[in-house]
């Protein structure tokens, strides 16, 4: 059983990163998970760990969630296809600054109920 301070709750949501010493350079991902303090991201970079990201997340109503973190880690993952693997990265995020209000919104939007 792993030690966590919150939850992990598996959560795909569509969203934007951009890497901040690349700025405005906006690519999309997927989240496989998140938590109170980080979100497990599939993306089709590798990214090193202290590499610090800009995350939107868009909700309803321009109630848009926007967060900052740095990957913690990133494992490359292969999936193997009739036509030729598939290689993403998932990558392990550490919220710099983990609202609860704005992490509850963004479960409670896509989830159904607060966190």
């Amino acid at each position: 059983m792993e030690n966590r301070l919150y939850e992990r709750i598996c959560l795909p949501i569509k969203l934007s990163y951009e890497v901040r010493t690349r700025p405005r350079i906006i690519k999309e991902s997927v989240s496989k998970d998140i938590s109170g303090n980080g979100i497990c991201l599939s993306l089709k970079e590798k990214l090193l760990p202290k590499t610090v990201l800009a995350i939107h997340i868009s909700i309803a109503n321009n109630n848009d969630v926007k967060l900052i973190g740095k990957v913690v880690w990133s494992r490359r993952v292969e999936i193997i296809t009739d036509e030729s693997p598939v290689v993403y990265y998932d990558t392990g995020i550490e919220l710099l600054d983990a609202d609860p209000i704005n992490i509850n919104r963004i479960i409670t939007h896509f989830y159904g109920k607060s966190f």
